[in-house]
């Protein structure tokens, strides 16, 4: 048996139409959709049950109002409207979670979103302040010394910081854009970009070396990679003594709803 001296919560957005069954078993915690992006009701409450019958954390995953492109194109919405979309979505979500009797942890944005309010004050913001409103207690998902990370404190949201395990890097921390080559990862280099980040050894990149501090690792399920490159990593993790559990935080108690217990995936085998 594997001697752990390190954790870490392996995280992958789910509900969108793919594999949902066959990755769960090998994560901690899962980023449902919300419906804007992708997912239809059918799919998001399956994933919701999956979770809760597997143990892993359940987190909302929002985004700007666009199925048509996957939620990864920037949309010009004023303030108001993004706070309505988002508003929207999370109740929504909420309310699907309440009637399994699911625990919601945590929301982590999805794609545009998730970049933007990462650099733009006013979408941290409205983010921020829609959390404090709907769901104080849940935990924020976000890349270490984003826009939203900064300004959590002032809406005492508690942050887990997060890297990407499939995911290129450019020595500024940012992600290699979709458009670029080494945008996404194989998965011999994704596996080997996780261990570096849990082990907390430097990228090295072509560029230079990069560190990055995380608590929580994310893979996307929409790959045609995902469920292999869910296993691979969750052994090579286990194998080099690291746990794999849902980042802890206030919102342990389940202020929305009762019935799920976090744990997580972790397997030797």
């Amino acid at each position: 048996m594997p001697v752990f001296c390190m954790q870490i919560d392996l995280n992958a957005d789910i509900g969108e139409g793919f594999d949902d069954a066959a990755i769960i078993p090998w994560i901690s915690s899962a980023n449902i959709s919300c419906g804007a992006h992708a997912g239809t009701e059918t799919q998001i409450r399956a994933a919701i049950r999956h979770c809760k019958n597997a143990g892993v954390a359940i987190g909302a995953h929002p985004s700007y109002p666009d199925k048509t492109n996957f939620g990864r194109r920037l949309m010009d919405l004023s303030a108001q409207q993004l706070s309505d979309s988002l508003s929207a979505q999370l109740q929504y979500f909420f309310a699907l979670c309440l009637q399994e009797h699911a625990v919601v942890r945590h929301v982590k944005p999805h794609g545009a979103l998730y970049n933007h309010a990462a650099k733009d004050e006013a979408t941290a913001r409205v983010l921020l302040a829609l959390m404090q409103q709907l769901c104080p207690d849940l935990l924020l998902v976000t890349l270490p010394d984003s826009m939203l990370a900064k300004l959590a404190p002032d809406y005492d949201i508690h942050v887990v910081s997060e890297a990407f395990a499939d995911r290129g890097y450019r020595v500024d921390g940012s992600l290699v854009p979709r458009t670029e080559a080494g945008a996404l990862l194989t998965p011999d280099a994704a596996v080997a970009q996780s261990l570096c980040i849990c082990q907390q050894l430097p990228l090295q990149l072509s560029e230079g070396p990069l560190l990055l501090k995380a608590q929580s690792l994310c893979l996307h399920g929409d790959s045609k990679d995902a469920v292999a490159l869910a296993k691979r990593l969750n052994q090579a993790l286990v194998a080099a003594g690291i746990r794999i559990c849902a980042a802890a935080g206030a919102a342990d108690s389940g202020p929305l709803a009762s019935g799920a217990q976090a744990g997580g995936a972790q397997h030797a085998d």
